[in-house]
């Protein structure tokens, strides 16, 4: 396929460390950089966000969680003292419209107490009335995951979805309190980025049986904020939502360029790793650019 050539090509040129390419749950293009990228447990960044998103799908799938409208201050009494406080939901956690106010990471990280130090910001907006991305609401999310299940965030994520998918090279970091970081933390395999795309092309089934329910990865990666003429964003995952574009396509996207891309309308599911430094959308343009036809 000429396209797969030229798209090899042009990914040989540039900070691409890794690229798997299956469509129709079959690989049809497969690249890495040296030999070392392929074993490696690369880090996914904010690719973590979205897997995350599914194992809150599934903690509400067995009702640890009971839906995706329950006041945060259920989770976290002590920190239930503002009226604006109190409207906060799981929802808008995983749409990134809490409404707290974020000084980003460089805020969160030197803290003693991550969860605190985001339970305790000020309200900036109305809550569900503006995204502002924040991996404090990640955070926040994997610390709920850990009090309703009784389990560690890394150790549900191991008996619910990593172990039925065959995923065991990883490592997944956490706050000082132990808590496994929701906004950033997991490293893996390209090879095991793969197998969370394959698992939301299939609507959730892996092997015949469904990890994450249908309902809730038809939910979680659907528009719910547009973000720009561009994207919009769902439950930790993004869309594609140019004005042309009329095919679905989500995406897990993490910093230094990882993605996992999901087309259904294709069957194609695309995974990178990258280090870019720049903060470039590279490895989208050219999946839009060489993959989408192929």
């Amino acid at each position: 396929m000429q396209s797969l050539t030229d798209f090899e090509k042009i990914i040989k040129k540039d900070k691409i460390d890794s690229v798997l390419v299956q469509k129709n749950n079959t690989m049809i293009f497969e690249y890495y950089r040296n030999n070392k990228m392929k074993e490696r447990q690369h880090k996914i960044y904010s690719v973590t966000k979205s897997i995350l998103s599914a194992l809150i799908g599934i903690a509400i799938d067995k009702g640890f969680i009971e839906h995706v409208n329950m006041p945060i201050s259920h989770y976290f009494p002590e920190f239930d003292q503002d009226k604006e406080k109190e409207k906060i939901t799981i929802k808008h956690l995983l749409t990134m419209t809490s409404g707290l106010y974020w000084p980003g990471n460089n805020g969160m990280i030197p803290s003693k107490n991550w969860v605190n130090f985001v339970l305790q910001q000020d309200i900036a907006h109305p809550p569900g009335n503006e995204m502002v991305y924040s991996c404090g609401s990640s955070q926040l999310l994997s610390a709920i995951l850990q009090k309703t299940t009784g389990l560690h965030t890394e150790a549900f994520a191991k008996k619910y979805l990593f172990t039925p998918l065959g995923i065991t090279d990883y490592r997944w970091n956490c706050d000082p309190q132990g808590i496994a970081i929701g906004g950033f933390g997991l490293a893996m395999k390209t090879v095991d980025m793969l197998k969370i795309g394959t698992l939301y092309l299939n609507n959730g089934v892996c092997k015949s049986k469904q990890i994450v329910p249908y309902h809730w990865i038809e939910e979680s990666t659907s528009p719910k904020i547009k973000t720009d003429d561009n994207y919009a964003y769902a439950y930790h995952w993004w869309n594609v939502t140019s004005d042309n574009q009329i095919d679905r396509i989500f995406l897990a996207v993490g910093r230094e360029g990882q993605y996992i891309i999901v087309a259904p309308d294709y069957q194609l599911v695309t995974v990178f790793t990258s280090s870019f430094k720049d903060g470039s959308a590279r490895p989208l343009q050219y999946f839009m650019d060489y993959l989408l036809e192929v």
